[in-house]
């Protein structure tokens, strides 16, 4: 299939399993492809913004006239993109007048790489061990190179905190199905960034459009009372 209409379809939220899976292939070993991905994702999210900030005015007029009906009728126009690739209808709209966020906007707005508790990073010093190598990429956003170098560091340690950060290199490279393969390996161990597994395991099935699942995520990170709460009980009340 073309890659901007996989682009486009993605933000239309209507790939098939099999598209989604070359759209998961492409973001991983295509470098051009990914910066595409990355630059009209970033380019929704300014849009977005933009059509809030449109209609929060508009909607603030609407309370001071009598024409609310016509008015209403005209804030969900399609938007397009670089003239190729069409956006979903206002998402704008949809939360002022809805007050929910899409799974793709809360996982946006919640998901943050975790840090590195493991290998202190000293500037000035260095290692020749792939694991420090690969938490060296990861604090430096180099996902991709960190891990193929925590897969490596993993084949031979089978130390279980590295699947926690190769899930999180995942997420950061578009591929939650493969993080989500990761953390539930991590949490048939000893896990004692458990709640960590959770939070990022909930973000997985939000990036999949999976409510239900994350759902039961956050819940299960409610429960223990530890990290993220805050966030927890923000998100559970927008699913």
């Amino acid at each position: 299939m073309d890659k901007f209409i996989l682009i486009e379809k993605y933000f239309e939220g209507t790939l098939s399993e099999s598209e989604q899976a070359e759209l998961d292939d492409l973001l991983t070993n295509d470098v051009e492809f990914k910066k595409e991905f990355d630059f009209q994702q970033n380019l929704q999210q300014a849009i977005v913004q933009e059509s809030r900030d449109t209609l929060k005015k508009e909607l603030q007029a609407l309370e001071k006239n009598s024409f609310q009906e016509n008015k209403v009728k005209r804030l969900f126009p399609f938007l397009k993109v670089a003239a190729s690739v069409v956006l979903i209808f206002s998402i704008g709209a949809y939360l002022l007048l809805n007050g929910n966020n899409s799974n793709e906007e809360l996982f946006l707005e919640y998901y943050s790489p975790y840090t590195n508790v493991i290998q202190p990073i000293v500037r000035g010093e260095a290692s020749e061990s792939i694991e420090y190598q690969a938490f060296l990429n990861y604090e430096s956003e180099k996902y991709q190179e960190a891990l193929t170098l925590f897969e490596k560091a993993y084949s031979e340690t089978k130390n279980n905190h590295l699947l926690l950060y190769k899930a999180n290199c995942l997420l950061s490279l578009n591929n939650p199905k493969e993080a989500i393969l990761n953390l539930e390996n991590y949490l048939k161990s000893s896990s004692p960034f458990k709640d960590k597994a959770y939070w990022y395991l909930g973000l997985s099935y939000l990036k999949l459009n999976d409510k239900s699942t994350a759902k039961d995520y956050f819940k299960k990170l409610e429960k223990l009372d530890s990290f993220k709460q805050k966030e927890v009980q923000e998100i559970l009340k927008n699913l």
